[in-house]
């Protein structure tokens, strides 16, 4: 099969949590948070990153959003608002809605998922509203298919998903024992964060829980991907995403 000629080979970065320097940041309000950035745009803002909330951090007051925000939750309980959530939790944010105010109860540890342009502002009173889900896993699932081949044993959860654009976030569970079908590629910008089990899209990049992954765009990876004890992923692209074989 021909490929196109603006393909790029073997460059996804692969990084552990713990390999990540943390640094201290004000995102939210005034109060400063714990942030390991997972990725950086070209621009140097910020796509996606790990944040430490420590026990009774606040935002102090709702703010409106430039670019839509996602957040799931690791770890901890944090009030969002009226509503109080848990680990396995998993929040949007809209652009042009209106952030409520979010407080730690207790240590929390969440991912962040941003898009480009994210500013803030003084709190609009937008209808636009946040949606919450009190436990991803809730989400019904349904059986991936790829090349026209369902992957039996596999469980695909669609958290979010860009009406305009196709961009969405997934939460998937892989089998034990499952090996890949060779090397491949996306047309779009492909993060992984592995929330259980191990997995390896090649032999140079071993994940396990706390593992980071960046396929960039039309990148040539997977060649030898495997997993011995299954794992659940965290995957979000930034437009829609399909897997073309190489």
């Amino acid at each position: 099969m021909s490929q196109p000629d603006d393909l790029a080979f073997d460059i996804s970065v692969c990084i552990h949590a713990d390999e990540i320097v943390r640094e201290e940041v004000v995102i939210w309000g005034v109060q400063p948070v714990g942030l390991k950035p997972l990725r950086r745009l070209d621009d140097g803002s910020l796509r996606s990153a790990m944040i430490d909330l420590p026990a009774g951090w606040s935002s102090g007051t709702p703010i409106s959003l430039a670019s839509t925000q996602q957040i799931a939750l690791l770890s901890g309980d944090v009030k969002f608002g009226d509503e109080t959530v848990g680990s396995g939790a998993f929040l949007v944010v809209p652009a042009g809605a209106d952030m409520p105010v979010m407080t730690a109860l207790d240590d929390s540890c969440l991912i962040l998922i941003q898009d480009k342009g994210q500013a803030f502002d003084k709190a609009s009173g937008a209808n636009c509203r946040p949606t919450v889900i009190a436990d991803a896993m809730t989400i019904e699932p349904f059986t991936p298919i790829i090349d026209g081949v369902p992957l039996h044993g596999f469980e695909r959860r669609v958290l979010w998903i860009d009406p305009e654009t196709g961009a969405d976030t997934r939460l998937l569970r892989v089998p034990a024992g499952f090996q890949g079908a060779g090397a491949n590629w996306h047309p779009v910008q492909e993060e992984i964060f592995c929330l259980e089990g191990d997995i390896q899209p090649d032999d140079t990049r071993p994940m396990r829980v706390g593992s980071f992954l960046w396929n960039p765009a039309r990148s040539i990876h997977g060649f030898n991907e495997v997993t011995r004890g299954g794992c659940v992923l965290l995957e979000w692209h930034d437009g829609k995403w399909d897997l073309i074989r190489s």
